[in-house]
């Protein structure tokens, strides 16, 4: 039986796509990773209670600790002839406070938001489909360009964003960029991987919510901007572009990993419904290499085709 797998999947984005997903893909079996192993076994009946799957099931994983990555990848390989045919890694943390550090070491935005996904790629490739799909979720706050309120991202060295230099500038400034900076490395990650499975069928995209007001990111805003994220920027949903509900955002998720209609979609990124180029330094060989090797190297971790 086929797999998808979808982190960050227990509430907002990923849990509507999980949703969605339970609604359309009746024949696969639905995996849900989650931290805390209530949440996730309480999300499955959840789904199964609105959509009948009869295949759904939830297993623990901590995309902060490398060692809980390998165990759940080594969980899911005792299955009897596992098959992925969809990777969702959509799971994601955004730190604006003081910094905090992964079970690793690793600055936690850059180790769970690309570190923890990256791991969980490449230990979960051999089981790879031959036509399947992997997204990783990024964000528009990854382009200069588009001038969003976020800090823009400054891409350095996967060692130097893994292990930070002190610094005096306000956490909330150091913590937005740490964050847009995560998911330039989505993208990244996601043309150097396509790029390096061009001779199998699987396809490799990222994928950009937009502005999706009312999810868990805004943990560590402050009350007022906590306030103004739940209560008051979804009515924006109704008036601007790219300003999506979770269950939007996580509809169109789903469409971009499992619809016919985007099946032949490879190494893009998926804005608003359409393909969108992305920023400069997103294309950046060097980087990309950069990013790639230092990634294999902190997560120990080899890239199997």
């Amino acid at each position: 039986m086929d797999s998808i797998i979808i982190t960050g999947a227990t509430s907002g984005i990923g849990y509507e796509c999980a949703l969605r997903m339970a609604q359309t893909a009746k024949n696969e079996q639905i995996i849900i990773p989650a931290r805390n192993i209530k949440a996730g076994k309480e999300v499955i009946e959840k789904i199964r209670d609105k959509t009948g799957h009869k295949n759904l099931t939830s297993l623990e994983l901590d995309l902060a600790s490398l060692q809980s990555i390998r165990e759940f990848s080594e969980k899911l390989s005792r299955e009897k002839e596992l098959s992925i045919s969809i990777l969702i890694n959509n799971a994601g943390v955004q730190n604006i406070g003081e910094t905090q550090y992964t079970t690793d070491g690793f600055e936690q935005t850059f180790g769970v938001n690309h570190l923890g996904a990256f791991a969980l790629t490449m230990q979960l490739l051999p089981f790879m489909k031959n036509n399947g799909h992997i997204t990783f979720t990024s964000s528009e706050t990854h382009d200069p360009a588009l001038k969003t309120p976020i800090e823009p991202p400054i891409y350095t060295s996967a060692q130097e964003l893994a292990y930070p230099k002190e610094t005096t500038e306000k956490p909330n400034i150091v913590g937005q960029r740490r964050y847009s900076t995560s998911k330039l490395c989505n993208i990244m990650t996601t043309y150097e991987l396509q790029e390096r499975l061009k001779k199998t069928n699987i396809r490799v995209n990222a994928y950009d919510p937009g502005l999706t007001p009312g999810t868990g990111l805004a943990r560590t805003y402050t009350p007022v901007m906590r306030f103004l994220w739940k209560n008051i920027f979804p009515v924006l949903t109704l008036f601007k572009s790219n300003i999506h509900t979770p269950a939007q955002a996580g509809k169109n998720l789903a469409n971009l990993a499992y619809s016919e209609k985007y099946k032949d979609l490879k190494g893009i990124y998926f804005s608003d419904s359409k393909v969108v180029k992305t920023s400069v330094d997103s294309y950046n060989k060097h980087f990309q290499k950069d990013l790639w090797n230092g990634s294999l190297e902190l997560t120990k971790t080899t890239f199997t085709e």
